[in-house]
């Protein structure tokens, strides 16, 4: 089988630094929020280009956390899309907040930002734009949109080191959480995440809700939860960040091959926007034939693809309470029924590349 995504060959490729990192922590007896995590916030903020970065148990955390250190909750609004793995929505609901959906553009799958303004009420307290599959939103652009008192909140869980022009993704709004799921561009081997950001205030604030609002083991100044990074995963990604912009290289090689290889007449690639270097965290394309056949059509040929996403979600069932139907957005709705990511990951083999394209170039109705 040909895996949409095989995390084997990562591993095999850096296993004696994994390796040597991991044992590292074992032999020190110290396994949470110590050394490792320590060194990897700051390792990590400098890669970014930010002031502090905060070591979480997951992404879904960070945004919840992000948002709960802003005084963002019941009775407010935070703008995002419809169009968009679930743990965005889940940690505006988890904060006590009301997710408000803006549609996204065809081309570029991104929030459209020129439909922000609209949505905004005396109840939006921040908006949440999404970097999906590594293209970039313009945050200057929303910046200038919403205003300077409006926090932004990147959810840049799939776009580590992606940037537009010199910035990188997560550093450009009040806050960026980052997501360290074993098939992200940086991957750890089980969960984790990163809150960045370069508001001093922020940061502490965040330390103390990582940490069930604990200034010692013996005070407790403000009312928090548990999401610590622990430090085998840190460890981990401390070696998978010094050859990251490496990975995202090779990744980017694969995708212009794939563009310049596949059938025009069957797909319709996302369009990365001049001054954007997108990281290409997973190669997803509109196919403009029978999708439900090629998948069949691949499978019977061992070579997996995957749909991102099949359903936007408002439409989703535990979003009903949020009034939406279908049709509210018709972008999202409609790029749910033609999307298709193929088999992508760094260390793809050249001759697997080869037999996904010439398969997939030989699909016919």
């Amino acid at each position: 089988m040909i895996w949409r995504c095989d995390l084997v060959p990562q591993y095999e490729l850096y296993k004696k630094e994994i390796d040597e990192a991991m044992q590292r922590v074992l032999v020190s007896g110290r396994y949470t929020n110590a050394t490792e995590v320590n060194a990897f916030e700051k390792e990590f903020a400098k890669y970014i280009g930010v002031d502090f970065s905060v070591g979480v148990a997951n992404a879904t955390d960070g945004l919840t956390l992000s948002l709960m250190a802003l005084g963002i909750g019941k009775g407010d609004e935070v703008i995002t899309t419809p169009f968009t793995a679930i743990p965005t929505v889940s940690a505006i609901i988890d904060s006590g907040a009301t997710p408000v959906f803006v549609d996204v553009k065809e081309d570029t799958f991104l929030i459209d930002l020129d439909k922000i303004k609209a949505a905004i009420t005396q109840k939006t307290k921040a908006v949440m734009p999404v970097h999906l599959f590594g293209n970039v939103v313009d945050i200057f652009k929303l910046r200038e949109i919403v205003g300077k008192d409006m926090p932004i909140i990147e959810d840049a869980s799939q776009s580590h080191g992606s940037k537009l022009g010199e910035h990188q993704s997560g550093s450009m709004g009040d806050i960026g959480v980052f997501s360290f799921y074993p098939t992200k561009n940086l991957g750890a081997i089980g969960d984790g995440g990163m809150i960045v950001t370069k508001n001093a205030e922020i940061n502490e604030k965040l330390r103390l809700l990582r940490m069930y609002g604990m200034t010692d083991y013996n005070h407790i100044k403000i009312n928090g939860i548990n999401s610590r990074l622990d430090e085998l995963q840190a460890a981990i990604l401390r070696v998978k960040l010094t050859h990251l912009d490496e990975m995202n290289h090779k990744r980017n090689l694969i995708a212009k091959k794939y563009i310049s290889q596949l059938r025009t007449d069957l797909f319709e690639h996302q369009v990365i926007e001049e001054g954007i270097y997108s990281n290409y965290h997973v190669f997803v394309s509109k196919f403009k034939s029978d999708r439900k056949k090629f998948i069949e059509y691949m499978d019977e040929r061992k070579i997996q693809t995957n749909i991102y996403y099949l359903m936007p979600l408002h439409m989703q069932e535990a979003t009903r309470f949020l009034g939406y139907k279908k049709g509210d957005f018709p972008i999202a709705e409609s790029l749910s029924d033609k999307v298709i990511a193929l088999t992508f990951y760094p260390e793809l083999q050249n001759e697997l590349q080869e037999e996904v394209i010439s398969v997939t170039n030989k699909f016919m109705l």
